[in-house]
Parts: structure tokens; C-alpha cells; sequence
């Protein structure tokens, strides 16, 4: 393994390149080559000697650089343990090196390093970097000098850089505290480091030291005091907590209780409120004197602290009752830190006799209990002999003086359990560990039975999570002992269960995440035979968790938790293979949990009834709907297991709860029965009989009686019926046994028929959707028979009818889908046709019988008609289509599958007609206030080609050629969509088409033009498809089957190419127009050939989608992109050279687009347009077809628009363009022009616009047209003859 891998990975196999195993975790550094060449950098210039580029200054870059390498292990902080050394001690050179140079320090330097010390303080944790921190004497002074004078940086800034740079220097102060905590663990007096106790008093240190004469602290001591009182210990940030653990590290030295005397006084008065500080600065100050006392008790001797210990419990008991406390979580935490401190100094250090202990601490004693236990003796007689003959020796000796105020320590401890933040729960659970580990047993006994009592069904989750916290706590020290187990377990059991509803969510993760913990901590404190009386409470609730659990940290947690009990104690019945399928990974999927993993682990007989009593009883009327529906699936996938539980328990429970008030009971025991139906067909069990099956047919009537659908959670309870009766048709379930005729308008097959046929019309999706499953699950069980032509009759016909006459898009939308379920046995049956419409003058009294046509073709007529936008717009549904697209789907594939040798001609018949009806479809553009709705028709289309193709190939028809190239070139025209979804599913279709799709038994197309080029350009997989959504991938690979030959294969595909591409390069989206766009230019100028064709294509797109703006707006945009980049100048050249004939006709159809228009910003784009097409010179073969007088005609038009904006931008366009021009190309009046464009406003009123228009006509040698020649003579004027009694007011002024 790689030397510099931490220890505990080096037994691993070997990382790859980039620093990952096969689990896809970090192993080791990868960056660790960079950062040690980072380092040897700054060692260089330490040391003096010249770096590469001759400096000898350390670049800010080096530090950043390494700070941010060092920012990335955040979750990985272990890895960084081999490097420590090398990386923390050149940056504590630098830090040194400064520190020693006084007054002349250079602050930005330390920064810097200090910001990376912050960094590895900060990833790996201040109490491992620390050690590696250099802890000679002769620092000590420099650094504390350093660190006085990292107050005044704003000062020492020499430029704005530095000031920005420095900041307030918080690393600095932070990382140069951290190292003073190591530096006061100097192993000799203080006093003897202190230059200015020699200056002062002419003594030397040592010998003060020595003599002991020294009364009060030394002055470096007292700055360090003064600095951590005065302003660091109300810093608000990690400043504090640093000068906390510094205060604690330097006043628990020996040679200073002067100092600890002074700050505890300090203190005390501070925390009591006899100090003089406001009440904003005991916000901050407060928290930074309650972590320094914290940190000193746990350092400190009691001898020298207990006297203070009482008036600090005050203080304290105080502080947590304060109205700071409540607001601040910190300082409730401190206060509970604090407190557990203080109740530990009450009590005398010792290792209780009572607690409960593992095995014997030594390998021998081991040895020998394991040789005891071979030859069939009582290892554990001995023991526990020995240890009730030391508790009583040592109960005897020892003197318990308990001093009255832990009383009240426990109950404040106890009270913090129930805060509501966990950061305070936990410290209590910790310090309650703790003192009990000091009390007698009877009191210790007294503090587990105040944490059991906490488990009380009237406390709130808070509660519940700190005593689980208090309990783990004090299983790992040894302090509950096995006699309280059988207390314990039921708690936890039932905390592992916790789950309290409110409002629209619940609470308990928290819980059952720390019941996990608690589990886990057994499984590490108590031995096997005294864990083992409580596995069979234990194992099944953590298994539930594991599986059931709706947090995936709960399900990861329980599964850790089992997998400790069963390599620890192995009392866990099947554990071994139980968790090799329950691990971390396949946990986390809820739906592989419930349906994978549960049902592995309901093949043991000890799990499977609880688990199913679990679904049952508790995941069944939980409040969120989605885990109902997954436990009912459940139970359909685990009770196959236990058919008799299904039919003895599940069911009659489940019928009965359907009719409850509770909307969640009712709901979660309908889609419960359900799939307890299902899991019986499963168990190949016969269907239900006898008084169970009286209720399992009568349930959906009695739900109705109820009115159950109607009022709060009536449509949740609709999708829920509507898959009960898909089950009950699924299993088969006779309904002739139940209430009622069997057959008849009353039936109860009738009544069922109804209720879905009222929910195929609501306009809710997933009622709609559990309503056409249940439709035909529902026809193939119970409408086929003997007689399928009276069952397509009864719905096929119904269906067609409310397709094509009803006026409600949510009635046409669940018939549609409808049809595309229904039966094959029925799709080929013969129904009557709709009687055609018959001429008013004939004679209509004798009717004719219609005409018998099979079912299918009925369904398809009805669907392709709903597939197809109406032509009034108010009456499109875009959804209905989408629906019919579906349905049209759905009835080719019952019509293809197990087909005989009599449906071929059919089902070819019909194949061929809904690929065309597909095609059609997939040129659906329909827009509304939602935007391109088409597009979900469009997807649906490419969703259903495949399968429309297979059922073709089925029926023994191949296609065509030509057909094969229309199907290809419609999708690669969706392949350059510009919404991303569309290219991604036009691509999947793409794929399926040229290389097959097994699932569909689709054969790839044989017949494709250009074949080979097209599967180098498509996804060489269905899944990789998704990639196209990307315009930069899609785009890449599109603009290469553009070609200029015309006989090329790919030829056939070019229109409907292009025009995607324009409509996505001319759209209004930036990045997808920088990546079609600039893909189209840099296809078009890497091959003059291909320009011409472009721009032939680009002419006749715009001459067949005339009035189509969809098109037309972001044509013109592209034309101007393709002129301005110079992608057509072979076919349009710069002037005075002549341009191709396409440019007269591209400036004649730019004019006819723009001609009447009402959009201002097409009307501008087609202004840039036409400019680009009056820029190129003059045809000098045939001057009637000359583009530039046609391009300067359509601006001249522009020019007297009705819309001002639209005149100043034609303007200025025909402004620039005259100036680009010289004298011979425009004529003589070219100067006169451009004076006449630049004095005129043309935003101005037309009256006074079109006339001095005009002026430009002979201007630029140009013939004025007759309409704008009879606009300039003016109307004439018509005097109106007024009546004098035309108005009121008239009448009042004669007055």
C-alpha cells in the first residue's frame, strides 16, 4: 500500500488515478504531490534559498492554493493524518520566523499562513493539529508580542490589497491562541520565561522561581488574562472558544493559582451580575466565561476549585433559568456543560464497584474463562463472587459523601434532557454518564429510573430523544445494569417506533435515530447470554426500522445497529444472512427497502408476522399517502409468504377499517385489501369464499353508500377504489356471489362498470390513471366471456362516443386512454357504426341498420380525430391529444400481441395508420398561456413510434424506403428542438428506430438512407440519450449530416434538419442559440459548398412557412447571424461583386413575411435582414432580379411603419448602410441621403415622416412605388357640415 495512506487504510486494495476506491471514496490524497511542492516553497524561501523564478518572497498563491486543497477533505479528515507533519511545521516556521522579528513582522505574511493553520484546524480538528505545533520556550513571549500587535493590522496596511487582505485577522489571533495552549505547557515555572521580571525587578527568573518570592502572576501571564478578558472571550467566533481552551491549558498550571484565584473571582462576580458589563455585552461575553470555567474544571484540581464550586452553582443554576438562556441555544448548552462540571467537583473521583463490565480487562483472565467455559464449568461464579466480595469491602470503606446540591445538579441535568435543541440534550445525556459513574448504586439506580420515566406517552419528542441519548450514555459506561434491562428494552423497543403526527407532518426521526444508537451501544456494552432474553424484542424492531422506516438515516442506522448485535452477540436469530441483503446501500431506496429487503427478511418464520402486523396495523393509517400506497404494495409482495394471514387477519381487519371516519385508516385499508387480494393470487391461493367474499365484492357499493368520495379526502379515496376493483379484477373474483342480481342494470358488475366510468371523467391525473388501469384489468376479467362483441359493445363503443361528442376534455381524456386498455378479444370484434349523416332532402323515415365494422377500427377513428388540433382555439385540449396519442399506442399493441394468422392484415392495416396519425402528430406546435403544449403531444408521438413500428414488423410488413426516411428525418427534426426534454426523448426514439429495441421486439429499420453515418451520429445506447438534452452534445453531432450533395443519402433528411436548427440557433434562449448557432456557422464555413445549399434551404423554408412566426422570427435571426459572421460569402460576396440569384429572391420573400406584420420585434429583425441583402452588390445579369434594390425597397416600406420603433431602427440600419457605401456603388444623391436620414426624426408623427421618405427614392436612384407617389399628394380636404343640433352642447352654447 502507498506510504503515505493513513493506518487504518493501508490493508485496503490499492486507489485508482484519481483517488477513489471501488465504492467511490476518497483513500488518500491525491493532491498530496502539489501541496509537498507547495511546502518545499516556502522552505526554500525560510531558509533563503532562491525559488525557480529567482524570488525570494512567498507568493499569496502558494497559501491559497494549499487552503483549498486542504478545504476539499472536509469529509474525509483522516486522510490528511500522514501529512500533517510535513505541511503544519514549514507554516509554523513562517509564523515563527515573524513572530521573532518584533515590530518589524510582516502581518500579511502571518495571515496568510495563518489562514491555512485556520484550514487544517478547522478540517481535522485544533486538538490533533496543535500537537504538531513547535512548543519551545523561547516562543512563548515572541508569540504572545505577535499577537498583541495582530490588534493594530488596520494600521500596518500599506494599500488598499493589504487592508482588503488582512481583514481583522481573525485566523491570525485564532491560530496564534491555539499555539499559545501548547506553549504554556512548558514543564517549568512561568516565570522563569519572562524577560520582564528581570527587567523590572533586576531578579533573575529561575531564581525567583527558585526562592519562590513571586507573589502574582508574571506580567506575560497577566497580558495573556487581560487580552482573553477584555476582548476575546466576547468575541463571537471561534476566537472565543480558542481563548477558552487556552485560559483552561495556562490556570491549571501548578505555578499559577494566583491567576486561577483572580480569573474564577472575575468570573463569579461577572456571571452573578455584580460587573459592570450592559446587556449586550453579556450576549457574547457570557458564553466565552461559561466555556473557559467549563474547560478549567475539566482540567483543574478539585482541591483548589472546590471552594468556588457552591457560588458557581448558583451562578450557574441561575444562568439556565435566564431569559438569555431561552433565546440562545449556546448558552444553554454551556450551562448544562457547566453544570455537569460543577456536580463532578461535588463528588470525589473513583471508579464505581456496581458498574457492569464486559470480560476482564486482561488477555490472561480471558484465557482463562474461555478454558473454563470449555470444560463445561461456570466461568462467571468466580467473577461474580470476587466482585460482591469487593462491593461490600468497598461499600463498607468507602465514605459516600453526597453533598446535597447533586440533587439538584441531576435535576437540572435531567431538566436539559428535554430541551428542545439536541446540542443540549446531548451534553446532558453526557453529564448525567458522568456523575452517576461517581454516585452509590442506589443512587445511580435512582437516575436510571428518572431517564425510564421520561419514556412516558405524555412527554414530547424532545423528551424521548434525550432520555434514548441519557440511556445510550450510560450502557457504554456500564451504568445500566442488567437488571434493568427488561425495563429498558420495551422503551426502546417502542422508541424505535416513535412517530407522532402533527399537523399535515409527523416527528420521531430524531427518536428512532437515537433508539438506533442506543441498540448499538447495547450490542457494545453487555456480554451475549445478557443481551440474549431480549433479542426477540430487539431484532424485529430494528428490522422494522431498517425496512419500514421513512428516513433514510433511521433505516441506515437501525441496519448498523442490527449488524452490531450480530457480530457482537450473535443471539440475533438468521442474522448473518439477513444483513448481507439489509446493508447501507440497498437501505437506501424506500422502495427496494419495502419490497426487496423486507421480503428477504419475511422468509424467516420469526420475522414475518411481526412485520406483517407492522404494515398492517401502523404503515397502513400513516399520515403520508405515499407510504400507505408502498406498504399496501408490500403487503401484496409479503403476504404471498403467509397466505393464512392474509385470509384470517389482513383481510377481515382491512374491510372493516375501509368504512372508518379517519381519512388515512380508510384510505390505507382499501389500497391495503387490495393488495391483500393480489398477494393471495400471487400465493396461487383461490379466490376468497363465503362471508369474506360477500364483503370483498360489496365493499366499493358500501363505500358509496357511505359517500365516501365526497367532502375531504373524497378524491384520494377514489384513486383507492379504483385500484381495489383493478385487484378484484386481477384475482378474478367472482361477483356473482355477492348482494344483488348477478346480472342486470343493478348488477353489482354494473355498478362497478359505473363508478369507473365516473372516474375516468374526473379531471384529477392520478384518478384518471388508477381508473384506466382498473378499466382494463376490469374488461379482461369480467366483459370478454363468451360474447367480447357485447362487451366492446357495452364500452369500446361508449368510449368512441364520449371521444368524439363530448364536450368535456376531462371525459375525452379518460376515454381515450381507455380504449388504448381495452382487450384484444374485444378490439376485433364487430360493432355497429356511427350512422352517417344524411342529407337534409332525403327521405329519413325508413333507418338503415349502420353498418357492422370491427372494434378497432372504430377506437382508431375516434382516436386519430382526437389526436389532431380543432380549429377553434378556445376548444383545444392539448392534454386530450396527448391522451389520444397514447390510446392509439395502446390499441396497436393489444391488436399485435399473440397474434394469429387471421389479425395480420388487420393489425398491418392499423400500424400503418397510426404511424402516419404519429407522424401528424409530431408536427403539433399548439401554444396557450402555458407555452409549447405541442411538445407534450410531440414526446408522446416519439414515445409510441417504436412500438407503432414493432407491431408493424409483427404483422409481417416491412417499410417502405420513403416511409423510413419520413421517420427518420421527423425525428432528427426533433433532435434539434429547442427544448431539451423533447431532443432527449426524440433522441431515445432515434435510437430505438436505427438499432432496436429488444423489450418491444423492434427490429432496427433495414431500409434507412445514409444508415451507417447516422448510427456514428445517434447514441450508440437508449440510456445515453439523455446526453442530447445538453444543446452542446446534441448540436455537435446534428450539424455534421447537413450536406451539399444532392444525391447524397442524407439529402433526404436536410430540410427538416435545417429547420429544427434554425428554429433552436434563432430562438430566444442564450445558450442553446450560442450552441446551435455557432455549430450551424462553423458547419456552413468550413464548406463553401454547403453554403449555397443552406441558403436554398434557407429560401424555401421561408417561402413554405410564410406567416408561420414560430419559424419566420427566428429565421431572420439566423440570417443576420449567418451574413454578420460571414458564413455566406461565397454566395452572397462583399460588394461590388454580384451575389447568387437566391438574394432577390430571399429579399422578395423577406418583404412578402414582413409585409402586414404586427410584431415590432420581427418587423426589427426583418429590417437587419434586409439590410445585410441591400449591403451586396448589384446583379449585373439581369437587373429586374436585383437583390439590393428589392432589399433597399422593403427598408424604404419600413420606414413608414406604423410603429416609431420600427422606423428608427430602419432608419438607422439604412444609415449604416449608406456609410459602408461609396459614391459609385450608391450614385450621386448618397451624401444627400445620409444628411437627410440624420436630420430627420423618424420616430415623428407619419404626416410628417412619409414625406421626406420619399425624398430618398430618387436619392438613391431608386423609382418611387405608386402607393407611396398617391400617399405624398396628400388627402384632400372635406369641409364637414356641422348641425346645429347635433350635439348638447351645441344646444347649451346657443344659449
Amino acid at each position: 500500500a502507498p506510504d503515505d495512506l493513513p493506518p487504518d487504510r493501508r490493508k485496503m486494495d490499492p486507489p485508482t488515478e484519481e483517488g477513489f476506491d471501488d465504492d467511490n471514496e476518497l483513500t488518500f490524497v491525491k493532491e498530496a504531490p502539489e501541496v509537498n511542492g507547495l511546502v518545499e516553497q516556502i522552505k526554500d524561501a525560510l531558509e533563503g534559498r532562491d525559488p525557480a523564478d529567482g524570488t525570494s518572497t512567498i507568493s499569496k498563491t502558494v497559501f491559497h492554493r494549499i487552503q483549498e486543497i486542504v478545504e476539499r477533505y472536509q469529509e474525509y479528515p483522516t486522510l490528511l493524518d500522514p501529512h500533517l507533519d510535513k505541511w503544519i511545521l514549514p507554516l509554523t516556521s513562517v509564523l515563527r520566523r515573524e513572530a521573532h522579528k518584533g515590530s518589524e513582522a510582516d502581518m500579511v505574511l502571518v495571515q496568510r499562513a495563518s489562514r491555512v493553520l485556520h484550514a487544517l484546524a478547522s478540517v481535522r480538528g485544533y486538538k490533533t493539529v496543535v500537537k504538531f505545533f513547535p512548543h519551545e520556550a523561547k516562543d512563548f513571549e515572541p508569540v504572545v508580542a505577535l499577537l498583541v500587535r495582530s490588534h493594530d493590522v488596520g494600521s500596518l496596511a500599506t494599500n488598499m490589497e493589504e487592508t482588503d487582505e488582512l481583514g481583522s485577522a481573525w485566523e491570525t489571533r485564532a491560530t496564534l491562541i491555539l499555539w499559545l495552549s501548547i506553549l504554556v505547557l512548558i514543564p517549568f515555572d512561568l516565570v522563569t520565561v519572562d524577560s520582564q521580571v528581570t527587567t523590572n525587578t533586576g531578579i533573575d527568573g529561575a531564581a525567583m522561581a527558585k526562592s519562590g518570592g513571586q507573589q502574582e502572576a508574571p506580567p506575560v501571564v497577566l497580558r495573556i488574562l487581560a487580552l482573553c478578558q477584555d476582548s476575546y472571550l466576547r468575541d463571537p467566533g471561534i476566537v472565543r472558544d480558542r481563548a477558552a481552551f487556552l485560559l483552561a491549558k495556562l490556570l491549571t498550571r501548578p505555578d499559577m493559582p494566583l491567576a486561577l484565584q483572580k480569573f474564577l473571582v472575575w468570573a463569579t462576580d461577572a456571571l452573578g451580575g455584580q460587573s459592570e458589563y450592559s446587556e449586550q455585552e453579556k450576549m457574547f461575553i457570557v458564553p466565552g466565561i461559561v466555556r473557559a470555567l467549563a474547560a478549567t474544571f475539566k482540567l483543574g484540581k478539585r482541591s483548589e476549585l472546590l471552594e468556588v464550586a457552591e457560588r458557581l452553582w448558583t451562578n450557574a443554576r441561575d444562568l439556565a433559568d435566564s431569559p438569555a438562556a431561552k433565546a440562545s441555544t449556546l448558552t444553554r448548552k454551556l450551562a448544562c456543560k457547566l453544570t455537569q462540571r460543577i456536580g463532578l467537583l461535588f463528588l470525589k473521583p473513583r471508579v464505581v464497584s456496581w458498574r457492569y463490565e464486559r470480560g476482564a480487562r486482561s488477555l490472561e483472565d480471558n484465557l482463562k474463562r474461555a478454558m473454563i467455559i470449555s470444560q463445561g464449568g461456570d466461568a462467571d461464579a468466580e467473577e461474580r463472587k470476587k466482585a460482591d466480595e469487593a462491593a461490600k469491602e468497598q461499600e463498607e470503606e468507602e465514605d459516600w459523601d453526597i453533598p446535597e446540591e447533586i440533587e439538584e445538579v441531576i435535576e437540572a441535568l435531567l431538566t436539559a434532557l428535554r430541551d428542545k435543541d439536541t446540542v443540549v440534550r446531548w451534553s446532558a445525556a453526557k453529564g448525567l454518564g458522568r456523575i452517576t459513574a461517581r454516585l452509590p448504586a442506589e443512587l445511580g439506580d435512582e437516575v436510571v429510573g428518572s431517564i425510564l420515566d421520561c419514556f412516558l406517552p405524555t412527554e414530547n419528542d424532545n423528551t424521548w430523544h434525550g432520555a434514548c441519548l441519557a440511556l445510550a450514555e450510560l450502557s457504554r459506561r456500564g451504568l445500566l445494569l442488567p437488571v434493568r434491562l427488561p425495563d429498558a428494552v420495551p422503551h426502546v423497543a417502542s422508541a424505535l417506533a416513535y412517530d407522532v403526527r402533527r399537523g399535515p407532518h409527523s416527528v420521531g426521526a430524531h427518536v428512532r435515530d437515537a433508539a438506533c444508537y442506543v441498540c448499538w451501544a447495547f450490542a457494545r456494552a453487555y456480554a451475549p447470554e445478557v443481551l440474549a432474553p431480549h433479542a426477540d424484542a430487539l431484532a424485529p424492531s430494528l428490522l422494522i426500522a431498517a425496512c419500514f422506516d421513512r428516513e433514510v438515516n433511521c433505516r441506515r442506522a437501525a441496519s448498523a445497529a442490527f449488524q452490531e448485535c450480530v457480530g457482537r452477540l450473535g443471539a440475533f436469530p438468521h442474522g448473518i444472512d439477513i444483513i448481507q441483503v439489509a446493508d447501507y446501500f440497498s437501505l437506501g431506496s424506500r422502495t427496494k427497502a419495502y419490497t426487496v429487503v423486507a421480503d428477504h427478511i419475511c422468509g424467516y418464520d420469526e420475522y414475518r408476522r411481526r412485520m406483517l402486523n407492522h404494515l398492517c396495523d401502523v404503515k397502513l393509517i400513516h399520515w403520508e399517502r405515499a407510504t400507505r400506497e408502498l406498504a399496501a404494495r408490500a403487503i401484496s409482495i409479503v403476504g404471498r409468504r403467509d397466505p393464512e394471514w392474509i385470509r384470517e387477519v389482513a383481510l377481515p381487519v382491512l374491510l372493516d377499517r375501509s368504512l372508518s371516519t379517519n381519512l388515512e385508516a380508510r384510505h390505507g385499508a382499501c389500497v391495503g385489501a387490495a393488495e391483500a387480494l393480489f398477494a393471495l393470487k400471487n400465493a396461487g391461493e383461490p379466490c376468497v369464499e363465503g362471508e369474506l367474499a360477500t364483503k370483498v365484492t360489496s365493499l366499493v357499493t358500501a363505500i358509496e353508500k357511505a359517500r365516501l368520495y365526497r367532502g375531504k379526502g373524497g378524491e384520494v379515496m377514489r384513486a383507492a377504489v379504483n385500484k381495489y376493483v383493478q385487484c378484484l379484477a386481477s384475482v378474478s373474483q367472482p361477483l356473482d356471489k355477492g348482494p344483488g342480481p348477478a346480472t342486470g342494470p343493478k348488477s353489482l358488475r354494473s355498478t362497478l362498470l359505473a363508478s369507473l366510468e365516473e372516474n375516468l371523467k374526473h379531471p384529477t391525473v392520478d384518478i384518471r390513471d388508477s381508473a384506466v388501469s382498473a378499466m382494463g384489468e376490469f374488461a379482461a376479467s369480467y366483459m370478454v366471456g363468451s360474447n367480447p362483441a357485447a362487451g366492446a359493445k357495452r364500452l369500446i363503443v361508449k368510449l368512441a362516443t364520449v371521444l368524439r361528442e363530448d364536450q368535456n376534455p376531462a371525459a375525452r381524456r379518460g376515454a381515450a386512454l381507455a380504449l388504448g386498455v381495452m382487450p384484444r378479444e374485444m378490439l376485433f370484434s364487430y360493432v355497429p357504426g356511427f350512422a352517417a349523416e344524411a342529407p337534409a332532402e332525403e327521405n329519413t323515415d325508413a333507418e338503415a341498420d349502420p353498418e357492422m365494422i370491427p372494434a378497432w377500427r372504430m377506437a382508431l377513428e375516434a382516436l386519430k380525430a382526437a389526436s389532431i388540433p380543432e380549429e377553434d382555439v378556445e376548444a383545444r385540449d392539448a392534454d386530450a391529444r396527448v391522451c389520444a396519442t397514447k390510446g392509439m399506442a395502446g390499441v396497436l399493441c393489444r391488436m399485435a400481441n399473440n397474434l394469429v394468422e387471421d389479425d395480420y392484415a388487420a393489425t398491418s392495416q392499423a400500424a400503418s395508420e397510426v404511424i402516419s396519425s404519429l407522424l401528424t402528430c409530431m408536427e403539433d406546435y399548439c401554444t396557450d398561456n402555458r407555452g409549447d403544449v405541442g411538445s407534450w403531444v410531440r414526446e408522446a408521438a416519439m414515445e409510441a413510434l417504436p412500438g407503432a413500428i414493432s407491431a408493424l414488423q409483427a404483422s409481417g410488413l416491412e417499410l417502405a424506403t420513403a416511409r423510413c426516411a419520413t421517420i427518420v428525418s421527423a425525428l432528427l427534426k426533433q433532435c434539434a428542438e429547442k427544448i431539451d426534454r423533447t431532443r432527449a426523448s426524440a433522441a431515445t426514439a432515434l435510437c430505438a428506430v436505427l438499432r432496436g429495441r429488444e423489450s418491444d421486439n423492434l427490429e432496427p429499420l433495414p431500409d434507412v438512407p445514409g444508415l451507417d453515418r447516422l448510427l456514428d451520429a445517434a447514441p450508440t445506447e437508449e440510456r445515453l440519450a439523455a446526453s442530447w438534452a445538453v444543446p452542446t452534445s446534441a448540436y455537435a453531432a446534428l450539424t455534421p449530416l447537413i450536406v451539399a450533395d444532392g444525391s447524397d443519402p442524407l439529402a433526404a433528411y436536410r430540410a427538416d434538419l435545417i429547420e429544427g436548427i434554425v428554429v433552436s440557433a434563432g430562438g430566444v434562449g442564450d445558450s442553446l442559440g450560442k450552441a446551435s448557432g455557432g455549430a450551424l456557422v462553423a458547419a456552413v464555413k468550413a464548406d463553401p459548398a454547403l453554403q449555397e445549399t443552406v441558403a436554398n434551404e434557407l429560401v424555401d423554408l421561408l417561402s413554405r412557412r410564410q406567416g408561420v412566426d414560430r419559424v419566420t422570427v427566428p429565421l431572420l435571426r439566423i440570417l443576420d447571424l449567418l451574413f454578420s459572421s460571414g458564413a455566406l460569402t461565397s454566395v452572397a460576396p462583399a460588394h461590388p461583386d454580384p451575389p447568387n440569384a437566391f438574394a432577390h429572391t430571399l429579399a422578395e420573400n423577406l418583404r412578402a413575411e414582413l409585409k402586414g406584420s404586427r410584431d415590432v420585434a420581427k418587423l426589427c429583425h426583418g429590417v437587419q435582414a434586409l439590410s445585410h441583402v441591400a449591403a451586396l452588390g448589384p446583379n449585373v445579369v439581369n437587373s429586374d432580379r436585383c437583390a439590393r434594390t428589392s432589399g433597399l425597397q422593403g427598408i424604404l416600406a419600413l420606414m413608414v411603419s406604423r410603429y416609431p420603433r420600427v422606423r428608427r431602427v430602419a432608419s438607422e440600419a439604412l444609415y449604416v448602410l449608406l456609410l459602408g457605401l461609396d459614391e459609385e456603388a450608391a450614385g450621386e444623391g448618397i451624401e444627400a441621403a445620409i444628411e437627410l436620414l440624420s436630420d430627420t426624426r423618424w420616430d415623428a408623427e407619419l404626416t410628417t415622416v412619409k414625406p421626406e421618405r420619399n425624398k430618398l427614392y430618387p436619392l438613391l436612384g431608386l423609382e418611387a412605388p405608386a402607393a407611396a407617389l398617391e400617399a405624398a399628394k396628400g388627402p384632400g380636404v372635406k369641409v364637414k357640415v356641422v348641425d346645429e343640433n347635433e350635439s348638447y352642447a351645441a344646444l347649451v352654447g346657443s344659449a
